[in-house]
């Protein structure tokens, strides 16, 4: 422990050094700025769950009954895929996994920025369903028709798959213009950096003084969660344990130190299932409550002034794609009226830990019509 506290004051001295930060003249530790707030994004304004679909405020009432399937299989989120989206597809090929396990419930924000109507859709088996009704064709849901400027919040789970098809000028599904399967966000290694997974973890620091925080345990569930609140499962794929800091709108981040005050969040270990996959310290599966434009770097363990990987929550976008010649490797079709009633799969959730709220984020109650396909509120 004295070699890791060591080793803390070390790299606390690397902080300005690395981040650009100055030195505080009443105590001589490293100083660097608090990192950008961004406002809160549109997607998250009260007003938003009023008017678009959206979860209830705590999650979906499946969520123990997940987190307690996941944790008694013995695998925990290891069979939850990744997210993956596919824009302007030139051969369509299905996202869906047969062996994948539905994991938690989420938020899917997409934004048509393209220059034609489109239509937004839930594929189950390869047919694709209203992603709020599943008792509906998507075709015959306004509500999964998406004019261009227009954006709307999807309630989804972990390993949910979608599609999103250019409507034709006489009202017609045409071309799929993109794919997405909703699923845990992974952090690797994208600049090759060596990594020694024997090496112990430096407790984590506070990049404002430069100093080991005392006590680093999660935070619980804010009482109150703001619409459309993103709930992100981040799985380690570097193979080494991480840190992972919340740094708010922070959209440069440095390759090494620190230029601004993140706040450690989580650990991330290299375990995949070890007792508690949600909460033990060496699991490689965290998950965290946030928003539209949050930033989270996740730093070597035995190392934190190490920038390793990053992530930023961001809409999903639709874009024009134009002379796209499509091959469609899978077969999907649109569901018809007369159809089998799709039965929710079972499963579930503990409590979220999220960043700090905005003051102006008390939420209020939105909606009340409870969805088949994932739990959520009608506005």
């Amino acid at each position: 422990m004295a070699a890791n506290l060591a080793t803390a004051a070390a790299i606390g001295a690397l902080v300005s050094n690395g981040g650009g930060g100055e030195m505080n003249n009443n105590n001589n530790n490293p100083v660097v700025p608090e990192c950008p707030a961004p406002p809160l994004a549109a997607y998250h304004h009260e007003d938003a769950c009023l008017r678009k679909p959206s979860r209830e405020r705590k999650g979906h009432h499946d969520r123990s009954m997940i987190y307690r399937a996941l944790t008694e299989s013995g695998t925990g989120a290891t069979l939850v895929p990744n997210t993956q989206t596919v824009t302007c597809p030139l051969e369509v090929q299905s996202l869906e996994i047969p062996s994948a396990t539905r994991g938690f419930d989420t938020t899917w924000i997409v934004e048509n920025t393209s220059s034609v109507p489109v239509v937004v859709s839930w594929i189950v088996n390869g047919v694709e369903y209203s992603p709020f009704d599943p008792d509906k064709s998507a075709m015959d849901d306004p509500r999964a028709m998406l004019k261009p400027g227009d954006w709307t919040s999807v309630p989804t789970f972990e390993s949910f798959v979608y599609h999103v098809r250019e409507l034709e000028k006489d009202g017609s599904a045409g071309k799929i213009v993109l794919q997405h399967r909703a699923g845990l966000v992974p952090l690797g290694n994208p600049h090759d950096y060596p990594c020694d997974a024997s090496l112990p973890d430096v407790p984590p620091m506070d990049p404002d003084t430069g100093v080991t925080l005392p006590s680093f345990q999660r935070q619980r569930t804010h009482p109150v969660r703001p619409c459309n609140t993103i709930d992100v499962g981040f799985r380690n794929q570097v193979g080494c344990p991480l840190h992972v800091y919340w740094a708010r709108g922070l959209s440069e981040v440095p390759e090494n130190g620190f230029n601004c005050g993140e706040k450690f969040r989580f650990h991330l270990g290299t375990k995949p299932a070890p007792q508690d996959f949600f909460e033990d310290w060496n699991s490689m599966t965290k998950f965290e409550g946030s928003f539209i434009g949050h930033t989270f770097v996740a730093r070597l363990a035995s190392d934190p002034k190490v920038v390793i990987d990053t992530h930023t929550l961001q809409p999903t976008r639709i874009v024009d794609c134009p002379n796209l010649k499509q091959k469609v490797a899978v077969n999907t079709k649109v569901a018809e009226k007369e159809k089998e009633t799709i039965v929710e799969p079972q499963g579930t959730m503990t409590q979220l830990t999220e960043p700090d709220l905005p003051d102006a984020t008390a939420a209020i109650a939105g909606g009340a019509a409870t969805m088949a396909a994932a739990g959520g509120n009608s506005g």
